[in-house]
Parts: C-alpha cells; sequence; structure tokens
C-alpha cells in the first residue's frame, strides 16, 4: 500500500471515527497535497477526507483547499440531486404496481456520520420480476437503455443521470473463485424493508440480504474488477454500525475456503490499517502485520481507483477469460426488447437485434480484452 494511501486512511478515520489525527498525519509538500486530492477522487472518498482534515486541524493548503471544498459542496448537491430522482423513480414504479429494492447508494449512505458526503455515480434498483415494464416506466420517465457489457443489470441513461436496473444480486461470471463464493452468499428472497433518510422513505433490502450484498459487491470489486476505498469504508461502518453477527457467523461457515481466506484478510486490513477494535469482529483469526501488508499491497495494486484492476484479475487463466466471454455473449440476448425498442414493433426484427447485440457486445468485449492485456502487462 502506497503512503498516499495510508494518508487518505487516516484522513478517513478522522471523519468515519472522529478520531484526531492531527499527530500521525506527515507533513506534505503542495505537489504531495495535489497527488493526494486527485487520489481521494479516484477512490470516491474526497468529501470524507476533506471534512476529516478539518476534524483533525489539518491545513490544506491554498488554492487547493477551495478546489477541494467546492468539490465537496458538489458532491452535496449531486447527492440531493440524485436522491430526488431516486424518490421520483420509486414512486413512478410503486404507481405502476411495481415494488423496487434500493442497492448500494443510498441503502448504505444512512450508516455513515455525514451521509451526503458519500460520493454516488449512478442509481442501483433491484427489480425481481416485471423487468420489461419496469424498463417500460423509466422510458416514460425519458430514459434509454444502453447497449453496455452487462450479465445481471441493464443501464439507463438521461443526461448525466444513471440508473442500473438490476435483476439478481449475484450472477456467475466464469471466474471460479467469484462464482463459488457468491453461492455461499444467497438471496434470501425476503420481503424489503423501509429506510428513512433525511425524512423521505426508501424500500432497501432486509438486513441479512443487506449484509450478503454489501460484501458481494466488494469481493466483485476484490476478484473481478478494482477496488476503491469507498468500497471499504462501506464494510467497516457495516461493521461498526449494524453489528458484526452476520459477518463472523459468514466466516465460520466459511473459514476453510477462498471466502473465509478474503474475509480474514479484509478484517486484517480494517483492524491494522483503519483501527477497528479487534472486538469488532471477535472471533475471526487477524493476518499477521506483514501477511495484511501483502494482502493490503494485493488488493491495492492499482493505487488510482480511475483506471486498471487489480492482481486477481490480471491473473485469469484463458480458460477463465473465455467462460466470462461466454457468459457475456449469453446475456447479449437477454433484455433484447429493452435494448433494441426497434424489434419490439416485429418480430421479424428480432433476429437482426440479435445480430446488433452480439455486434456491440463483441466490439466492448475486445475492449475490455485490451485493457485487461495492458494492465496484466
Amino acid at each position: 500500500m502506497t503512503e498516499r494511501l495510508k494518508q487518505l486512511i487516516l484522513l478517513l478515520r478522522s471523519h468515519l471515527f472522529r478520531e484526531n489525527v492531527r499527530d500521525l498525519f506527515p507533513k506534505l509538500s503542495t505537489e504531495e497535497w495535489d497527488e493526494l486530492f486527485h487520489l481521494a477522487l479516484s477512490h470516491g472518498v474526497a468529501g470524507f477526507c476533506y471534512e476529516g482534515a478539518y476534524h483533525s486541524g489539518i491545513i490544506i493548503p491554498e488554492p487547493l483547499k477551495r478546489l477541494w471544498h467546492q468539490n465537496m459542496l458538489d458532491t452535496i448537491e449531486s447527492y440531493f440531486t440524485l436522491q430526488s430522482e431516486c424518490l421520483r423513480i420509486i414512486k413512478t414504479l410503486k404507481e405502476n404496481h411495481i415494488n423496487p429494492i434500493i442497492l448500494k447508494g443510498f441503502s448504505v449512505s444512512e450508516i455513515y456520520p455525514c451521509p451526503m458526503l458519500r460520493k454516488m455515480f449512478d442509481l442501483d434498483i433491484l427489480i425481481t420480476e416485471n423487468l420489461f415494464d419496469t424498463a417500460l416506466v423509466l422510458e416514460s420517465l425519458g430514459y434509454q437503455a444502453k447497449k453496455e457489457v452487462a450479465i445481471h443489470h441493464i443501464e439507463f441513461v438521461k443526461g448525466n443521470n444513471l440508473v442500473e436496473l438490476h435483476h439478481a444480486l449475484f450472477t456467475p461470471v466464469g471466474h471460479k473463485e467469484y462464482d463459488e463464493m457468491i453461492k455461499l452468499m444467497a438471496f434470501t428472497g425476503e420481503k424489503s424493508r423501509t429506510m428513512v433518510l433525511y425524512g423521505n422513505d426508501f424500500p432497501i433490502l432486509p438486513k441479512t440480504d443487506f449484509i450478503n450484498e454489501c460484501f458481494g459487491h466488494l469481493l466483485k470489486h476484490l476478484i473481478h474488477d478494482r477496488l476503491v476505498l469507498r468500497n471499504i469504508c462501506d464494510i467497516l461502518l457495516l461493521l461498526k454500525t449494524a453489528g458484526n453477527d452476520e459477518f463472523i457467523d459468514l466466516y465460520t461457515q466459511n473459514m476453510n475456503n477462498d471466502l473465509g481466506w478474503y474475509l480474514k484478510g479484509i478484517n486484517s486490513l480494517l483492524i491494522h490499517e483503519f483501527g477497528l477494535s479487534p472486538e469488532q469482529t471477535a472471533g475471526i483469526p487477524l493476518l499477521s502485520h506483514n501477511e495484511s501488508e501483502t494482502f493490503s499491497a494485493a488488493l491495492f495494486s492499482v493505487s488510482s481507483g480511475f483506471t486498471g484492476t487489480n492482481k486477481y484479475y490480471t491473473s485469469l487463466k484463458f480458460g477463465e477469460r473465455l467462460k466470462m466471454l461466454c457468459k457475456y455473449l449469453k446475456a447479449a440476448g437477454q433484455g433484447i426488447l429493452i435494448r433494441y425498442p426497434y424489434c419490439r414493433k416485429s418480430i421479424l426484427l428480432r433476429p437482426i437485434a440479435f445480430i446488433h447485440a452480439y455486434f456491440d457486445y463483441f466490439t466492448e468485449l475486445m475492449g475490455k480484452v485490451i485493457r485487461w492485456r495492458k494492465y496484466a502487462g
């Protein structure tokens, strides 16, 4: 883990735990502060870090301080704009007898000391039935489906707003480790519960599914993509505020497989780097400091959250990549009526839409493969 990442974590501890880290924070040059700011942006934690610096009396040099402060204000404005759009979508779906469940973003922001500072880039909505009808509702609100490569969701765009319409919490992608782990975190199928945030009601997952989805999202990034500090903060506060019984049970049930090893590594990271109390996850053994350093370095082998991927994804074997490619190509045929509206007019147009979908997916997948090879090298 780089020194800049460790400095970000200190600022996060100041904000999330109200811990004064002034004596632990090193003196930085103007150039180093600039690096820290851009790194915080890429990890989605710039607002937290600015407030953390203020809480601990750490002085950010001008003019970066004004820029960072404005970024925090923009995050707050974006948060409430997105919240308003989310409430509008929920209301319209319910009027059409569709029951949505909000994932990630707003569903986890309630556990933060200042929810409006949690950076969000899109809305994640789970629909367990009536997927096509839901798509029609989004279209009536001005959204259009994207032709993106995805297995378990369909993306909709309207201006700067992005909505991910999920039809499953966890979907196998062809990576053996990830696919085996998500089988252990099955969706219970219970009804949603209501979360009240800033006086508004949001339908979210029941507690067990909520925790499983948070860990599943973390593992997806850990193995399949790249990990950012925002993902770690979600788990950190989940353990601190929502209780640790489910986390400990999840580890106890899987202590002898890959999932158990990852959970032990994450637990060690939270305790060694973030200062989480060991009592918070009593019963889960820790890695040694050296092992934890190795694990953390692997998680954040790409120091910027904007681009790249971690070592787990780049270590995929050819056969595993081929399986993932087949999964993605199979997904091209799903939601064809949603992604290509012109084929709704006549069944004769659907073969053309399938060809169109496979061409779009193949082109985008080739771009992904090129990026994988680039960062693997």
